[in-house]
Parts: structure tokens; sequence; C-alpha cells
């Protein structure tokens, strides 16, 4: 289905991901989801801090971030999304944020608030439900697969 799929919408939805990871687990996902997803995306870590003209061209933007502390965004990310100026008009994003909740009842997520205020803010426009997934101690994949297979169905709606 994948390989159909691109072959008839993969030239028209140019897709990036952007990802941050401090210990492996969002890279983790990413992969995994890399696998299930029915669009290539160019992949960047934003640790490596690709500039504004190399991401100018897409248009879907894919958000794969944890959350750190109480609400905040992990460190590679919050240094890329501060200097991420790109005009986001007429194109589209996509977030998945990842945390570690297990023992810290009183926090909660919150990279994904702050990606959306600030890609809206660029005038970005959200095309599908975010996934907040609690990482630790088990990763929820069958809760993260079925993301993945509801943007796909949502993806070729789209396209």
């Amino acid at each position: 289905m994948r390989d159909a799929f691109f072959r008839l919408y993969g030239e028209t939805l140019k897709s990036v991901l952007l990802f941050s990871s401090s210990h492996g687990r969002t890279r983790k996902v990413v992969k995994e989801v890399l696998l299930r997803l029915n669009v290539q995306p160019e992949v960047f870590d934003v640790k490596d801090r690709p500039s504004n003209e190399q991401l100018a061209d897409f248009d879907l933007f894919l958000f794969f971030t944890p959350t750190y502390g109480d609400e905040e965004l992990q460190e590679d990310m919050e240094n890329f999304i501060e200097g991420f100026d790109l005009d986001l008009r007429g194109k589209q994003f996509v977030i998945c944020e990842l945390g570690n909740y297990y023992g810290y009842d009183t926090y909660s997520f919150g990279a994904m608030a702050i990606l959306r205020q600030r890609l809206i803010k660029l005038n970005g426009r959200e095309i599908f439900s975010p996934l907040s997934l609690d990482s630790y101690p088990k990763l929820h994949r069958e809760h993260l697969f079925d993301w993945v297979e509801q943007l796909n169905a949502r993806l070729e709606q789209h396209v």
C-alpha cells in the first residue's frame, strides 16, 4: 500500500520530518513511524540545525519531540524553533510529542502546545490531531501505530 500511495501522491506532497531526541527514544519512534508512513519525508535531527532555506520547499512538516520537565521543549527543539521563522502560509504540520510520566503524576505534556503556538503564528495549518505518547516505562506502540494509520488515511484524503 505504501509504495502505491507514494507512486500516486508522493511527488505532490513534499514532506519533512523534524525531530529531537536526547536519550534515543524519539529517534526510535521516528524509525518505527517511517516504516509505516505512506509518505517518505526527508528527515532532519534539529540538532543539526536545518536552515529555513533547506525547509522552504516542503508542504508538510512532521514534528517529533519529547516534552521535558514540566511542559518544556527538549533543548535541541527549543533552539531550533526559536530560529525557525519560515512563512508557513499554505503549509501544513503534524506534531507527535513523547513523555516520561511514570512516577511524575504532577507533570504533563507541553511540547505540543509550544510547537503548535509557534507554527500557527508562522501561518502553518495543523491538518491532523497531535499525539501525546507516554514512552516510559513502556512505549505504547499500539497507540502510536493507530495514530500513524489514521494519519495515513488523513493524508490520502488531503492529497
